[in-house]
Order: structure tokens, then C-alpha cells, then sequence
């Protein structure tokens, strides 16, 4: 039996597995529909049968950085949150370089106290996607950069979460920094990239000294939204 009460479904091969991730999967897209053209997510509204239909807008990216897209890294932290719904409704919850803001709708959606932070350049649309999706939710949206201090978001958090932040190496110091001072030794911190993850090793050796961490297994993830090449990860603060 599975977590909803039915029969748990057989394992799927490789292959099919492959095919059903590449229907949402985003990457391979061409430029019109990463950049130019709103993301669609559907989800499912809390307690209800009813389907939300959240219309994320996308933008060229821009000098300070890549958040101006949907990551598939953020579908599948989007879906792992909506799974497991009940967990979040009045949590206070950090959207860590929120970019587009699909994750922090989703929690608002969800029924939780959030907080969306990127860098001052991309507030405009960030604000205007949580403005469009997430009206009459608990919301704010505010300008962090890693390794600066936090003071101006009130933390700790109950949750924090954090997605496609592994792509320089440099950034990996700064990055823990500003994690550990959002967060306490109760403090949920789910982290979630792709490919481009070029500073994880130094991230995780860092890790070590201040942080558990733990793979979220694949049982625990949505049983569609989920991928070989995105990685979705449980740290706590020690």
C-alpha cells in the first residue's frame, strides 16, 4: 500500500520513466517557450478536487543571473511540496533566489507564511507572478544576497527552500552562510538542482561541519515529477 491508501504501482522501466519526465521537462524547450511564453502548473487547490491553473510569466535572462525562468529543478520541488500538502499550511517558508516564484506560489497556495527573495533586478517579475497567482495568500517579496545579512527577513524559518543555486563554486560559501542564518536546528531545508551544478561538491564538502543532509528518496517525490538529472536534498543545521 502507498501513502494514499492504494496499491503501490510497479516499478517503471528506464526507458518509460524517460518519456514521462520529458512531457514536463523544460529544458530541451526552444527559447519562445523558456523565455518568452508563461510557464502553465497545475495543481491540485487544498481540500478540495478542484484544479488551480497558476500562470508563471518567463523573461530573457538578464545580467544578474538565470532567474527568470522555470527550472525543471523547481517542477519537481513545486510537485514534492504539493504531495505533501498539509505539511505546510501555516509554516513560516524562505523561497531562497525565488526567480520566477513558482515554488513560493505553490507554498502560499499551499497555505503557508512566505517569504521570496532574489537579487533587487529580478523583484519586478517575481512580484508580478506572485501578484497574478497569489492573490489574498501570505506573501512578501524582498531582496537578499548570499552572504549578506538576513536581518530584514525575521528568520529563522520553518522551511527554507532553495533551487538551481549550484552553479558557480564560488557562490557555495556564501550560499551556506546565508542558509545557516535563515535557519535553526528545526528548520526544513530542501535544496533541488539540475545539471548545472558545478559548485556542488564544495557545497556538500562544506556541508559536513554544519549541516546533515540527506537525499529525499524517490518514493517520497511526486510519482511523475520526478527526474534522473535533478537532485532533491533534506539538510538540517546541526
Amino acid at each position: 500500500m502507498d501513502d494514499r491508501g492504494g496499491q503501490i504501482a510497479p516499478k517503471l522501466s528506464d526507458t518509460k520513466r524517460f518519456l514521462r519526465a520529458w512531457a514536463w521537462k523544460r529544458e530541451h524547450l526552444p527559447d519562445k517557450a523558456r523565455f518568452h511564453r508563461p510557464y502553465i502548473h497545475k495543481m491540485r487547490s487544498p481540500g478540495t478536487d478542484a484544479d488551480i491553473q497558476l500562470c508563471i510569466s518567463q523573461a530573457a535572462f538578464k545580467q544578474e543571473g538565470f532567474a527568470s525562468t522555470v527550472w525543471d529543478s523547481s517542477i519537481v520541488m513545486a510537485k514534492y511540496f504539493e504531495r505533501w500538502a498539509g505539511e505546510f499550511r501555516g509554516k513560516r517558508c524562505l523561497d531562497l533566489s525565488a526567480g520566477c516564484g513558482l515554488v513560493g506560489i505553490v507554498l502560499a497556495r499551499l497555505g503557508a507564511d512566505v517569504t521570496a527573495t532574489d537579487l533587487g533586478p529580478n523583484l519586478t517579475l517575481l512580484a508580478a507572478n506572485f501578484a497574478a497567482n497569489a492573490a489574498g495568500t501570505s506573501h512578501r517579496v524582498a531582496e537578499l544576497r548570499w552572504g549578506e545579512h538576513v536581518a530584514s527577513v525575521q528568520p529563522p524559518y520553518d522551511v527554507v527552500v532553495a533551487c538551481d543555486v549550484m552553479y558557480i563554486e564560488e557562490a557555495a560559501a556564501p550560499l551556506l552562510a546565508t542558509l545557516r542564518a535563515l535557519s535553526d536546528g528545526s528548520t526544513a531545508i530542501c535544496v533541488a538542482h539540475g545539471r548545472n551544478r558545478p559548485a556542488e561538491p564544495t557545497f556538500l564538502q562544506l556541508c559536513d561541519s554544519s549541516f546533515s543532509m540527506q537525499d529525499v528518496p524517490e518514493a517520497e517525490l511526486d510519482d511523475v515529477y520526478q527526474t534522473g538529472d535533478v537532485r532533491v536534498m533534506r539538510l538540517r543545521k546541526l
